[in-house]
């Protein structure tokens, strides 16, 4: 029984976490090395839920003059939680969030180094 009721909560939060991510996200990415050709940004993010039982699809955009301008598109996975959203870009980046809430904390680690901090937060 305890099983049962492990598998019937831990599918409620999945759920909950799958169906809450897509909307538009919005936030700060920041160069954590300065003398890369890495720009801060304030950035968008559009998720949209992909066919696929855990993933995402999500169009990066950063804002200049006031509109947004595309950087690229990512497919995202949700973890075995529904808490940690990851996806590999084909420059060899890896990128990966957390959530807590309406807030996702990410990174992006780029040769093995840590090239940007992200920050968002979805609109309600």
């Amino acid at each position: 029984m305890r099983i049962f009721l492990f598998l019937l909560l831990f599918v409620a939060v999945k759920s909950y976490a799958q169906s809450d991510l897509p909307g538009v996200w919005r936030g700060t990415s920041l160069c954590q090395i300065k003398s890369s050709p890495c720009h801060d940004e304030q950035v968008v993010y559009h998720v949209s839920k992909k066919a696929g039982i855990d993933s995402f699809e999500v169009v990066a955009n950063k804002m200049v003059d006031g509109k947004e301008e595309y950087m690229g598109t990512l497919i995202f996975f949700l973890d075995a939680k529904g808490q940690f959203v990851s996806a590999d870009d084909a420059r060899g980046g890896r990128w990966e969030f957390q959530r807590v809430g309406n807030k996702l904390s990410g990174r992006l680690i780029y040769k093995g180094q840590l090239y940007r901090l992200i920050e968002v937060k979805k609109d309600e």
